[in-house]
């Protein structure tokens, strides 16, 4: 992974991998599997729009019309199918964990949420809230979940930037098992 990405973005995998095996222990999940989806999830996200889509089209990777829009979501999808055909990558969960680490999707696996969890508030991000997200977190992955999705919605409404649907859709469903957030 070090030869493939620059050195702030080698940080933040390191990161994650090492913030996927933390929640992993804590929530008894499979620290091999966090690890290596932490470690392989940002596998195309310094690639050009262009050739996300192009890898996309060329690899038959569905594009929805916010990915379309804005392509540099596409990197999850095609970092799992680089993690299957390059890294030998065989773990379904695993490579549904790359694929879903940056927009949130109903049904997700507690694999998947820790790899979400673990990309969004791993040790670099630097933002005010981030040790609340991952205290959250520690207690339930669908606290913190509940907490990440929220956050995340919140910053980019205030960035006048689209809501996928699915992550409303996750939200509603984690609002609806869990209570409201403050």
């Amino acid at each position: 992974m070090r030869s493939r990405l620059a050195g702030a973005r080698y940080k933040h995998v390191l990161g994650v991998a090492r913030m996927g095996e933390k929640l992993a222990r804590r929530h008894g999940l499979s620290m091999q599997a966090a690890r290596t989806a932490g470690m392989l999830h940002d596998l195309a996200r310094e690639w050009t729009a262009d050739d996300l889509l192009a890898y996309a089209r060329e690899h038959r990777i569905a594009i929805s019309e916010i990915e379309a829009a804005a392509p540099v979501l596409l990197h999850a999808a095609v970092g799992a199918d680089i993690a299957r055909r390059e890294f030998g990558v065989m773990d379904e969960d695993v490579l549904a964990a790359i694929a879903t680490h940056t927009v949130a999707v109903p049904g997700m696996s507690p694999l998947q949420k820790v790899v979400f969890l673990a990309d969004s508030f791993e040790p670099s991000r630097t933002f005010a809230g981030r040790a609340s997200l991952e205290a959250a977190a520690m207690r339930s992955l669908d606290e913190g979940m509940l907490a990440c999705v929220k956050a995340s919605m919140e910053y980019l409404l205030a960035r006048g930037v689209p809501i996928a649907p699915q992550t409303l859709e996750v939200y509603n469903d984690l609002v609806r098992l869990h209570g409201q957030t403050s």
